[in-house]
C-alpha cells in the first residue's frame, strides 16, 4: 500500500482541492473509475455535495468515465425476498422500475442521485442493483446487466475491471467496496447462499413482474469473524501492499485497481472458503469445572501438536489444567458441540485493567465455524465485569492463521516482542 503524503486540510474543502487530491492518489485524466464517497468525512464541501463529483470529474478530464452503484429506492427487493409466488395485491399496486426516473437508493448517500440525474448518464436496466455512469465509456459499463446473477459476468462491475478501470473510496468504509460482489460471484468455492426476489420491469412500455435469482449480497459466504467480512479482506489487501492511501479533504480515501483488486478478492475467498462450512451451529460455551478435566487436557493436546518442538507430556499437561482451574485469577471457558468439547480458552486477569487470553484453541474440525468468536464473546465479557479496560492475546511470530483468526475478531498488533537464542 502506497501512502500519499499531505498537510493537514482546512475545514472548508472546495472543488478545486479534491480534484487535486484525486490526481495525488492517482486519478489520470482518461480512467475509469467507480466511486464510493461519504460526503460528510470529506468535510465542509464549499457548494454542496455535487462539488465531490465535480472535483473529481475534473480529475478525470473530458476523456474520462465515473461510475456509482445506485440502486433503486423503490424496489421490493425486502418485501418480495423468498416468496415462492408474488401476491397479486402487490402486484398490481407496485410500479414498474424506470431508469429514466427511478430515485437512487437514499441511504447509499446523496452522489448516487445527482450522478444518475446528470446531463448524458447512462444507467443499467437492472431493477435492483442499477449502475450509473457518465462519461465515453459510460454505455458500455451499464449496458450489459442482466437480471439474473447480476454482479458476476456480464456485468457492469466485470466491465469496470475488463476496461482497466479503478476503485476510488472517499471517506467510505471499506466494507462498502460494491466490486467485492463481483468476486463473490467469480470464486469458485461450495455452498454460496443464494437469494430470490420479485421485480417489476417495462417491457414494451407495460409492466411484467421476473423471479430474480442471485448470491446473496447479505450473506453469500459463512463468515464468523467479529468485523465484515469485506473489511477483513480489503485490509488484508492494504496489508499486501495492494492501492493507494491518502487523504482527501479529511477523509481517509484509497485508490486501488479494479483488476488487480478483484483477483486478489477472489483468491482470497477460494483459500479460505474451499471446503463446505455448517452456516448454523449450537455452540454452547461455559466457565470449565473439574469435571471438565479431561476435555481440556484433550484440547491442549491437540493444541501441543501444533505447536514446534517437543510435545508436553501428558502429565504436565494435566497440571497445568489443575493449576489453571484452581487459579484465582484465572478461568477457563470451554465450548462444545453437544457432549464434545470444541475448543477452549483461559482467561488471565493480569493486572487490575489489563486482561490475556492463553491457551485460546479450537478443534481443527470445527475452526472457521464461529467457535473462536463465542470463547472471545465469554471470555473478554468475563475479564470486562473484572474490570479489564484492554484484552491481549499472544500469537506466535510464525502462527499466520492464528494471526489472521485474531484479526477477524478485531484484535490489532499492540506491540512487537523481538529475540534471539543466547
Amino acid at each position: 500500500m502506497r501512502r500519499c503524503s499531505g498537510a493537514r486540510p482546512p475545514g472548508l474543502v472546495t472543488r478545486g482541492q479534491i480534484a487535486a487530491s484525486v490526481r495525488t492518489l492517482g486519478v489520470e485524466p482518461g480512467d475509469t473509475v467507480m466511486l464510493h464517497a461519504a460526503v460528510g468525512a470529506i468535510g465542509w464541501i464549499v457548494g454542496g455535495p455535487e462539488q465531490v463529483l465535480h472535483g473529481v470529474l475534473d480529475a478525470l478530464g473530458a476523456a474520462g468515465t465515473l461510475m456509482m452503484y445506485v440502486g433503486w429506492d423503490g424496489s421490493p427487493y425486502d418485501v418480495t425476498i423468498g416468496l415462492p409466488a408474488l401476491p397479486p395485491p402487490l402486484a398490481e399496486v407496485w410500479p414498474a422500475y424506470d431508469p429514466e426516473t427511478a430515485h437512487a437508493v437514499r441511504s447509499w448517500g446523496v452522489l448516487a442521485e445527482i450522478l444518475r440525474r446528470r446531463r448524458g448518464a447512462a444507467r443499467s436496466q437492472h431493477p435492483d442493483s442499477s449502475f450509473a455512469a457518465v462519461g465515453p465509456c459510460a454505455d458500455e459499463l451499464v449496458r450489459d446487466h442482466p437480471l439474473q446473477y447480476g454482479m458476476g459476468r456480464p456485468s457492469p462491475l466485470a466491465a469496470l475491471c475488463d476496461v482497466g478501470g479503478k476503485v476510488l473510496l472517499l471517506g467510505s468504509p471499506l466494507s462498502d467496496v460494491t466490486l467485492l460482489h463481483h468476486a463473490e460471484h467469480l470464486a469458485d468455492v461450495p455452498d454460496k447462499g443464494i437469494v430470490a426476489y420479485w421485480a417489476p420491469i417495462l417491457e414494451d412500455g407495460e409492466k411484467r413482474w421476473v423471479r430474480i435469482e442471485e448470491f446473496d449480497t447479505e450473506g453469500c459466504l459463512p463468515w464468523f469473524g467479529a468485523e465484515d467480512l469485506f473489511e477483513a479482506l480489503m485490509k488484508d489487501c492494504i496489508q499486501a501492499g495492494r492501492g493507494v492511501v491518502g487523504p482527501v479533504g479529511a477523509a481517509q480515501s484509497y485508490l486501488f485497481d479494479a483488476a488487480d483488486l478483484a483477483r486478489f478478492a477472489v483468491e482470497w475467498i477460494e483459500t479460505r472458503f474451499a471446503e463446505p462450512v455448517e452456516r448454523e451451529l449450537e455452540i454452547d460455551v461455559v466457565p470449565a469445572t473439574p469435571a471438565d478435566h479431561r476435555g481440556i487436557v484433550a484440547l491442549f493436546e491437540r493444541m501441543e501438536e501444533e505447536l514446534p518442538g517437543a510435545v508436553a507430556p501428558r502429565g504436565r499437561l494435566s497440571t497445568r489444567v489443575d493449576e489453571f482451574l484452581e487459579d484465582p485469577q484465572r478461568t477457563i471457558f470451554l465450548a462444545a458441540i453437544g457432549d464434545r468439547p470444541v475448543g477452549v480458552a483461559v482467561a488471565f486477569r493480569a493486572s487490575a485493567d489489563r486482561g490475556i487470553l492463553e491457551q485460546a484453541f479450537v478443534d481443527p474440525d470445527f475452526r472457521r465455524r464461529g467457535v473462536l468468536r463465542e470463547l472471545e464473546i465469554d471470555a473478554s465479557g468475563f475479564l470486562r465485569e473484572a474490570g479489564c479496560r484492554t484484552v491481549q492475546v499472544h500469537v506466535a511470530a510464525g502462527n499466520a492463521i492464528a494471526r489472521e483468526a485474531w484479526r477477524a475478531l478485531g484484535y490489532q498488533p499492540s506491540e512487537e516482542f523481538l529475540e534471539r537464542p543466547l
